[in-house]
């Protein structure tokens, strides 16, 4: 049986990663029953945003004690990926879209550039998208709003086709599937032809499910694909897979792939074992526990540790390595509130 590590080849020539998704701005801030009530809404709930919700976020920005960060999926990624690799701003970019200049486009941008992050947005007549984050009691509700973020323009991509030719690493997330499908797999068609290596995030189960068809139809440009054990498993029953875990892993990397390299199917649990399997063969990566008293906020621990297995990736084909810095990252992520970036350097070692 061939070893996993030593059936990928990599490009070595350039340190630089680039991401491709919906970016949003994330609006985090403490409020009252009465609020809720307000706009209609419940705690540990997703309302995407109506009518009645978009004077809510000017309501946020009036709290004093309200924060906000660059947030979406996959530049959550790219963010941690950053962070854990302590890369140089020309080395990390973001293709996405927002809004023509509004007050959250350019907050947006500010923030964005400020976790070292160069941001590429093109911009569209749509508001800004952006993702209320409602505290109350320790418990959430978020309103997202996806807005100008569904309508980056293949013109603009065009523009900067020649950052993924000569970039080490793409990702993107499934959750781009949704409005921008056919712009996906043309960057990750140009990007393969580059010899790029190229990582998908499945996002959710409802994403799996909901966009099945679009994400087998990119699936032979993808080198990497993320997912916990939830999503794998969704992922599994829509392929008509009926075996463990790992023989559903194994099936979707022996699915048809183009390009140079096998792929390779990444599975988080938690604290349990991370899975990672190509069509030959199978790994299981112990997962160091963080104390529960430490742990303040989840919800990001998938993207941070997205964030910290590309970050290694750049050094090389050792992919233990690349779990466990994933594992890391999201060890660090789950000590703050939401995709918070930490504020001293990280302190990895294999």
């Amino acid at each position: 049986m061939k070893n996993i590590i030593s059936i990928i080849k990599y490009k070595f020539a350039t340190k630089k990663i680039i991401g491709l998704g919906s970016p949003l701005l994330d609006i985090q801030a403490e409020v009252s029953q009465e609020f809720l009530q307000k706009y209609g809404l419940k705690l540990n709930n997703t309302f995407f945003a109506e009518e009645k919700h978009l004077q809510l976020y000017e309501e946020l920005l009036q709290i004093p004690t309200h924060s906000h960060v660059p947030g979406g999926s996959a530049l959550n990624t790219i963010r941690l990926a950053r962070w854990m690799a302590q890369a140089q701003r020309d080395e990390v970019k973001f293709i996405g879209c927002v809004g023509m200049r509004d007050k959250f486009a350019k907050m947006l941008i500010e923030s964005t550039n400020q976790d070292g992050i160069t941001a590429l947005f093109d911009e569209q007549q749509y508001p800004t998208g952006k993702c209320a984050v409602l505290l109350c009691n320790k418990d959430r509700c978020l309103i997202p709003l996806i807005g100008a973020s569904a309508h980056l323009s293949k013109e603009f991509v065009d523009k900067h086709i020649e950052e993924v030719k000569t970039a080490a690493i793409l990702f993107c997330e499934v959750y781009f599937l949704y409005p921008r499908a056919e712009l996906t797999k043309y960057v990750f068609k140009v990007a393969q032809e580059s010899n790029v290596n190229t990582c998908l995030s499945l996002s959710s189960v409802n994403a799996v499910s909901d966009r099945f068809n679009e994400i087998l139809s990119i699936l032979p440009y993808i080198d990497y694909l993320f997912g916990n054990e939830e999503e794998v498993g969704q992922f599994g029953k829509n392929f008509g897979c009926k075996g463990s875990l790992e023989q559903i892993m194994q099936k979707i990397a022996a699915f048809n792939k183009v390009g140079v390299r096998d792929r390779v199917v990444v599975c988080t649990q938690g604290h349990k074992p991370t899975l990672i399997a190509s069509k030959n063969d199978f790994l299981n990566v112990i997962v160091e526990t963080v104390d529960s008293s430490k742990i303040v906020d989840t919800n990001s621990a998938g993207d941070s540790f997205c964030g910290g297995f590309i970050a290694q990736l750049l050094n090389g084909p050792d992919l233990i390595k690349c779990a466990k810095a994933g594992n890391y990252s999201a060890a660090q992520t789950i000590q703050h509130e939401g995709s918070t970036i930490p504020k001293y350097q990280p302190d990895f070692k294999c």
